[in-house]
């Protein structure tokens, strides 16, 4: 994140164009190479962008939900996408067929191609543990912290590597993807003592750097060797804090 020095202002300086969607838009991710743009609808359906022409590829009749997360395979072949009618299912981009389907037993808040492995993708169900799964095989439950906080958010880091985790009482964990050993944890504190939920855990594409994005409106971005060297109850600092100040 070049995030070292601060902004001029905090707008964009100019406005770049609009995709006429068709139906709502609720979430949505490039491929790796940015040459193609995933939209999940309102109505189920993935729009599919080819960001070089802005014109629509694809659209695929996902699900009978609303789609509220969508993630692209490191070779970009496939998206994974989820669902609030508590599916999870695998597209092949270029048929627009679905190669597997999978049942949560509580509504999606998000799924993760694994970075570097198409057969593995995480996901993360409402008020459940997140779950690493093996496509055609195994599955894992992430092990809850012992305050055993439902609210969960994880992510892989950018080499698939480790899992972070946060929940709802601002605590961070750090597994061993393969092992799911605990190798640190750390806790966000606002002020004296009071703790902020935790939103969402993003990488950046290149490096070190992770961004925690918590209720207390402060993007957080850290160091992820830090974290990891800080080891279990840390204390690690935050490399920078991003505050909106709007409606403050």
């Amino acid at each position: 994140f070049p995030f070292a020095e601060s902004f001029g202002q905090n707008y964009p300086e100019e406005f770049d164009g609009s995709l006429d969607c068709i139906s709502l838009a609720l979430t949505c991710t490039f491929n790796r190479y940015g040459t193609l743009l995933a939209v999940g609808c309102n109505d189920g359906r993935i729009v599919i962008w080819d960001f070089l022409t802005r014109g629509i590829a694809k659209i695929i009749s996902a699900h009978v939900h609303p789609v509220c997360s969508l993630s692209w395979s490191r070779s970009g072949h496939k998206l994974l996408s989820a669902s609030t009618d508590n599916n999870v299912c695998i597209w092949d981009i270029l048929t627009g067929d679905c190669e597997y389907k999978f049942r949560f037993p509580s509504p999606v808040l998000k799924v993760q191609f694994h970075p570097r492995d198409n057969n593995k993708f995480l996901v993360c169900p409402m008020k459940y543990a997140a779950v690493l799964v093996e496509i055609g095989g195994s599955h894992k439950l992430v092990p809850l912290d012992q305050d055993g906080d439902l609210n969960i958010i994880a992510t892989f880091d950018r080499r698939g590597e480790f899992l972070f985790t946060g929940n709802g009482k601002g605590k961070v964990l750090v597994f061993k993807a393969d092992t799911m050993d605990i190798v640190a944890t750390f806790k966000i504190i606002v002020g004296a003592s009071s703790v902020t939920a935790i939103k969402s855990i993003e990488f950046a594409r290149r490096g070190d750097a992770f961004l925690i994005n918590s209720s207390d409106r402060i993007i957080r971005i850290y160091n992820a060797k830090d974290v990891i060297s800080c080891g279990k109850n840390g204390e690690p600092e935050a490399v920078q804090k991003l505050q909106d100040l709007v409606n403050k």
